[in-house]
């Protein structure tokens, strides 16, 4: 702590800070380096944990957790920072959001890895007496393919661009991990077949047995984690804290480590979208536009639209969203656990956040909305004295009533699986 111990002389005061200094400026880059750097590019049983200031052997936390951070978090540090993409994240949030998908179905998962390795099996080399690549790295490389590949329709140069990229990953990865290659003894030999075996998955597209069989396990995914990023973007620009997007991400962007995540943002793109669903909002007639954002939350519009509907919100009631308390809502019925609810109060103001969870354990097809009667007999409990209130959802504008203070998640949840409730005035 830089402090004398009892009966030192107070000449050594000056050498005890100054090697108290020196140890802080040292420590902080060497755990980045061992642990950020290192072996968080070593441990792969889910990479979505193996984030910067995360821990990879804390595998989720329980609602009740959540509750309980969020509180101390509005009693505490209601001005502290919540990012969920950085300049220096491992893996964008909506890249992580589809990986997440795979604690969900883990038996999916282990048979699509088990038949990719066959049929990837003759791309591989022998390096210095091993296999190239690692068996790790492939399976890192599994978890990067399923977690950011291209949604949708592709053709031969955006693949091979997007190939481009994936090699740009590894290479960087296996060297950061230092088990194979690394920045200071780079081996050639083994990143000369590890781009090999990327090419050779990701270097066609007819007659690509690989790709093929990748774009056809993808739906889930790219589905399940779309609605993932919704719900994240909900929960973030509602809890106590001050939200935080990173360049980019106001859309899906399944961008991995820099330099991928610092590539030239459009931002000519999203101003034109903003203004297109600024002026539907204006019209008044949303059913329309919001049809359209949930059947296709994959192409990012939706999360834009969350993020800049709850932003004007937050612009409206500055107070409520910096001063409000944190209140855990209790939902009950027989979709519960794939709910999570809280409220923010402050001076008679009230608003209310209820995000979908675990879709893929709804056991719904991919091609089902996760909205209306999927969530029949599940209702979410409001704030006290809440009966017979009238709450707005600024996400949909519709005006819900609730009658016995609790709402139906199949009506709360017509549109969207995620809602933000104000609360309105009495007439």
């Amino acid at each position: 702590l830089g402090n004398l111990p009892p009966g030192a002389p107070e000449s050594l005061l000056a050498r005890y800070r100054a090697f108290t200094q020196r140890l802080q400026q040292y420590t902080a880059p060497v755990t980045a380096k061992g642990v950020e750097d290192t072996a968080l590019y070593r441990h792969q049983r889910l990479v979505a944990l193996n984030e910067v200031g995360g821990e990879p052997d804390v595998f989720g936390i329980t609602v009740n957790a959540f509750h309980a951070a969020s509180r101390d978090r509005a009693q505490r540090w209601p001005h502290t920072m919540l990012a969920t993409s950085t300049h220096d994240t491992k893996r964008s949030e909506d890249v992580r959001a589809r990986l997440n998908v795979i604690s969900e179905m883990p038996a999916m998962w282990r048979l699509a890895v088990r038949r990719w390795s066959r049929i990837n099996r003759s791309k591989r080399r022998t390096v210095d007496g091993a296999p190239a690549p690692s068996r790790n790295d492939e399976y890192l490389l599994y978890q990067i393919l399923i977690g950011s590949f291209p949604a949708g329709e592709i053709d031969e140069t955006a693949l091979a661009s997007y190939c481009g990229r994936i090699v740009e990953y590894m290479r960087k990865a296996t060297r950061e991990a230092k088990q194979n290659t690394s920045w200071i003894n780079p081996n050639e030999a083994y990143e000369s077949a590890l781009t090999g075996f990327i090419e050779g998955l990701l270097g066609k597209l007819d007659g690509n047995l690989f790709v093929d069989d990748l774009r056809a396990a993808l739906p889930p995914f790219v589905r399940w984690g779309a609605y993932n990023t919704l719900s994240m973007a909900l929960l973030k620009l509602a809890s106590p804290g001050v939200p935080d997007i990173y360049q980019g991400e106001e859309l899906l962007e399944l961008a991995l480590v820099d330099p991928d995540n610092r590539r030239p943002v459009d931002y000519d793109r999203r101003r034109a979208l903003l203004d297109a669903m600024q002026a539907t909002a204006s019209s008044g007639d949303l059913a329309a536009a919001l049809t359209t954002l949930r059947e296709q939350p994959e192409d990012g519009r939706a999360k834009l639209w969350v993020l800049w509907s709850a932003l004007q919100l937050r612009r409206e009631k500055p107070d409520l969203f910096a001063r409000g308390s944190y209140q855990p809502l209790a939902v009950e019925g027989a979709r519960e656990r794939h709910v999570v609810a809280f409220a923010r109060e402050h001076q008679g103001e009230a608003v209310v956040a209820v995000a979908g969870r675990l879709f893929a354990g709804l056991q719904i097809d991919p091609a089902t909305l996760p909205t209306g009667e999927v969530w029949a007999q599940t209702r979410v409990e409001l704030p006290a004295a809440a009966a017979g209130q009238r709450w707005r959802d600024v996400l949909s504008g519709r005006r819900l009533i609730a009658d016995d203070a609790k709402l139906p998640l199949a009506e709360l949840f017509a549109t969207l699986p995620v809602a933000l409730l104000l609360r309105e005035a009495a007439a």
